[in-house]
C-alpha cells in the first residue's frame, strides 16, 4: 500500500484462552502473523511508523481503518497494522470489527481462531457484558480482538447509542493501541459515527480502482483534521515479484 501525505443474549463462552493460534487457518495474506520478515510485513511496520508519528505520544491510541467504498482491503489493512504493532511485544493492541453491515475479521483470523461466544453487538445491547467479556487473546501474539459475529440492519442506532464509545474509552484504559475495522464511510454514515471517539482515520483505498471523486468525497465528509494518512493498496505491481507493494507515511505533520 502506499500512503501519501494528505493534510439480554444466551451464548457459549470459550473459557481456554490460553490455546494457541491456528496459523493453517489465517487468511494468507496476513503477512504480519505468518512472514514477519517479508518484504511486504516491513511495508506494515513503515505504517505503523507513520501512524506512531501522526497520533499522541502520550496514553493510548484509537485508530480507524476504513475506505471509501467496499473492497479496497481495507480488513486486511487493518489486522496486518495489528499485528505489526503486537509484535513489537511492548504494546497491549486490541482490534475491533466495528464493520456490522458486513463483519469480516473472524473469516481473516479463521473461525477456530476468534470467539465464538459474546461479540460486538452482545455487548452494545446488554451493558452487563464488559469488554473483558468479548475480547479474545490471539495466542502467542499479544493481540486481542473483537469480533461481530453476524450482519446487523439496525447498524446506525447499535453505533449511535453511545454504548460503542462507552467499550472504546474502556479500551484507551486497557490497551496501549486500538484499532478499529470500520464499514466504508460512503454507502453508510457509520464511520463518520466513531468520529468523536478515535484519534483518526487511515484511509484504504485500491489503486487504479477507486475513483478520484470517491476519496474526495470521503475527505470532504471526515475533515481533514481527523485524516491521519491514506494507503493505495496495490493487488499487483509491475515488474515486482511481490503479490501487494506498500509504501506509508502520514498526513499530519
Amino acid at each position: 500500500m502506499d500512503v501519501v501525505r494528505t493534510k439480554s443474549m444466551t451464548a457459549t463462552l470459550v473459557t481456554d484462552s490460553e490455546a494457541a493460534t491456528d496459523r493453517e487457518d489465517l487468511d494468507p495474506r496476513l503477512v504480519s502473523f505468518l512472514k514477519p520478515e517479508s518484504f511486504e510485513a516491513d511495508q506494515y511496520r513503515m505504517l505503523r511508523y507513520a501512524m506512531e508519528r501522526a497520533c499522541p505520544s502520550d496514553g493510548s491510541r484509537v485508530i480507524a481503518i476504513t475506505s471509501p467504498i467496499s473492497g479496497d482491503g481495507k480488513t486486511l489493512t487493518a489486522v496486518n497494522l495489528a499485528g505489526t504493532i503486537a509484535r513489537g511485544g511492548q504494546s497491549r493492541v486490541l482490534m475491533v470489527d466495528a464493520d456490522l453491515r458486513r463483519p469480516s475479521l473472524a473469516k481473516v483470523l479463521g473461525h477456530s481462531n476468534v470467539h465464538r461466544g459474546w461479540g460486538l453487538v452482545d455487548a452494545i445491547l446488554d451493558r452487563r457484558l464488559s469488554l473483558e467479556q468479548i475480547a479474545w487473546p490471539l495466542q502467542p501474539f499479544n493481540l486481542s480482538v473483537v469480533t461481530s459475529r453476524r450482519p446487523q440492519a439496525d447498524t446506525y442506532e447499535l453505533l449511535a447509542s453511545g454504548r460503542f464509545g462507552e467499550l472504546l474509552r474502556d479500551a484507551r484504559q486497557r490497551y496501549d493501541c486500538v484499532v478499529v475495522d470500520t464499514p466504508p464511510v460512503l454507502p453508510a454514515p457509520d464511520s463518520r459515527l466513531l468520529a468523536e471517539w478515535i484519534d483518526g482515520y487511515v484511509i484504504v483505498v485500491a489503486a487504479d480502482k477507486t475513483p478520484r471523486k470517491l476519496l474526495e468525497e470521503t475527505f470532504a465528509l471526515l475533515g481533514p483534521a481527523k485524516i491521519l494518512g491514506l494507503v493505495f493498496n496495490r493487488e499487483s505491481y509491475k515488474g515486482s515479484r511481490y503479490g501487494r507493494y506498500y509504501y506509508a507515511y502520514s498526513s499530519r505533520s
